[in-house]
This record gives C-alpha cells, sequence and structure tokens, in this order.
C-alpha cells in the first residue's frame, strides 16, 4: 500500500465513525477535533493509523482495511483515552501508550466480528474502553484517575439551539460547537440524508430523554443523548417510510439503553449499539415477512 493510498484508507477509517466510505468526510472529522482539544484531533487520526497498520501487518483482507473497517474502533478508542486521562495536561507518555495499545486491540476485537460475519457497529471500541478507561480509571490501575472536566454550561439559549451540533462532536468526546458543524458537514458531503435524520434524531432523543426520563438541560444541552441518535440515524437513513420508523424507534431505544448504562458505567455509545443490534434482527425479520406497506403510504401520503 503506497502512501497516499495509507493516508486516504486512514481518513476513511476515520470517517467509518459515522458509518461513511469517505475520506473527505474524515477528514473534516479530524479537523473539528483540534476544535475541541489538540489532543483530541491527534488521536482522531492516529488511532486509524494505528488501527490500520494493525490490519496491516496482520494481514487482514486488503477490501475490508481499504473501506476503512479497521480505522474508526482504533480513532475512537484512542480519543478514548485522551478524553479520560488527557484533557487537562496529555503529557504524560502513558496516555498516548493507552490510547495506542486500547486502538489495536478493539481492532483485534473488530476483526473477530468481520472474520465471522457479524455486526459490530462500534462495539470492539466499547469493551476495550470499559477496561483501559473506565476500569483503569475507576479500580486506579496503574495510579491512573479520570481528569475528564465537569460538563461546560451550555444553558443559555444560543447554546441550547446549538444542543444538537453539540452531540454531533460528542460521538468523538468533543465538546465544542465548530467540532460538531465540522463533522456535520463532512457527514452532509458524504451522505445529505444522513447529516440531516442524525440530526433530527439527536433532536428527538433529547427530548425524549427530557420529558420521559428527565434529564437535566445541561446534560442534553452537551449532547449526551444525542449522540447514540445520531449513529442510529447514519445506521439506518434511508428512502423508505421503514427506514424512517427504524430510526425513530431505534432512537428511543438508543437513549433507554444508554441511561441503563449510565446507572453503573460509562455508556460511551453502547446504546446506539444495543439499539441498533435489536433493530437489525427487526429489520430482518419485516423484510423476511415481506409486508404489504400499500396501504400505509397512501394513509402518510393522502
Amino acid at each position: 500500500m503506497g502512501i497516499s493510498k495509507f493516508i486516504k484508507t486512514s481518513f476513511v477509517g476515520v470517517g467509518q465513525i459515522f458509518l461513511q466510505d469517505n475520506g473527505w468526510a474524515g477528514v473534516l472529522i479530524t479537523i473539528g477535533m483540534f476544535f475541541s482539544h489538540w489532543a483530541l484531533g491527534v488521536a482522531c487520526i492516529l488511532g486509524a493509523i494505528v488501527g490500520t497498520i494493525t490490519a496491516k501487518l496482520l494481514k487482514y483482507k486488503e477490501e475490508d482495511i481499504l473501506f476503512g473497517l479497521y480505522g474508526f474502533n482504533g480513532s475512537l478508542a484512542f480519543m478514548c483515552a485522551i478524553f479520560t486521562y488527557g484533557l487537562v495536561d496529555a503529557s504524560s507518555p502513558i496516555i498516548w501508550i493507552i490510547g495506542g495499545v486500547s486502538a489495536i486491540i478493539s481492532t483485534v476485537v473488530m476483526n473477530l466480528f468481520v472474520r465471522n460475519g457479524k455486526v459490530a457497529y462500534t462495539f470492539p471500541f466499547v469493551v476495550t474502553c470499559w477496561v483501559t478507561c473506565w476500569g483503569f480509571s475507576h479500580f486506579g490501575v496503574m495510579g491512573l484517575v479520570q481528569t475528564t472536566p465537569a460538563l461546560p454550561d451550555y444553558t443559555s439559549t444560543i447554546a441550547a439551539i446549538q444542543s444538537p451540533f453539540f452531540a454531533w462532536a460528542e460521538v468523538n468526546f468533543g465538546a465544542h460547537f465548530i467540532t460538531g458543524i465540522l463533522i456535520f458537514l463532512g457527514i452532509a458531503i458524504a451522505n445529505p440524508p444522513a447529516a440531516m435524520y442524525a440530526t433530527v434524531a439527536a433532536t428527538v432523543g433529547a427530548l425524549f430523554a427530557h420529558y420521559i426520563l428527565g434529564i437535566d438541560a445541561n446534560t442534553l444541552a452537551n449532547g449526551i443523548y444525542g449522540f447514540s441518535p445520531i449513529l442510529v440515524a447514519c445506521a439506518f437513513v434511508g428512502p423508505k417510510i421503514a427506514d424512517f420508523l427504524y430510526v425513530i424507534i431505534g432512537t428511543l431505544l438508543a437513549v433507554l439503553i444508554h441511561y441503563a448504562f449510565s446507572q453503573f458505567i460509562a455508556t460511551y455509545t453502547i446504546g446506539f449499539i444495543i439499539a441498533s443490534w435489536i433493530m437489525l434482527v427487526v429489520r430482518a425479520n419485516v423484510d423476511k415477512s415481506n409486508p404489504d406497506t400499500t396501504k400505509l403510504v397512501r394513509m402518510m401520503n393522502p
């Protein structure tokens, strides 16, 4: 693999965080992360590079590597390490070592899913970082503690309006409006309907979390209950009414699952993962039954 193809593949891997096979999306996502924190920007692309190199060294299928399948979990895992330990001070080498090791492990876990024909989404990153980030910090392994700052106050009127874009940023542990804007633009370039669906899903998820679960305004404004719905929308966007229903139902499930896991462990993107696994089963059964949707379409479009 030449250097230009390697660079492109790494950025495609970043784009695949949002299920987009598009290197330019990856470029904009990476640039966006620097607005939240310089170390997150470095970790974003570095994690994808580590994942891609790991896949090459372990001789995984070339077409899967080029498709970015071994970049996005590595990227998320590396950013998670920075988010957990390095937002206050990223100078410690151990933080970067944990990030690199997490990227490698998540890549290997991803391959277990790929070679068995199973859909992993971002589960490899989550299960890895439950150990190397949440676990290590929770139990004080090697004296590590989580240093992530408290959520900023985004309860002003303007910040509340911007909250869907904070949700876009939060997928990658970002906390800056411009981060969210650039990520949104990256997805809009790759897949305009996905960008629109995802922004709506983030809003629906936040409203559901507020009115049903009673989540406070600042947590919602920071996008904590919007980022998993964004990923659900990216996974199930499509031109059919059924696709719309999958996105909405998946969004509500993702919020409920996120809330349940938040009671005892770091959630990361587990809400998106489990909700999407459920919706994949639902969709497969619906497709298998081959229902006649003509009457429903006529009702929705009189």
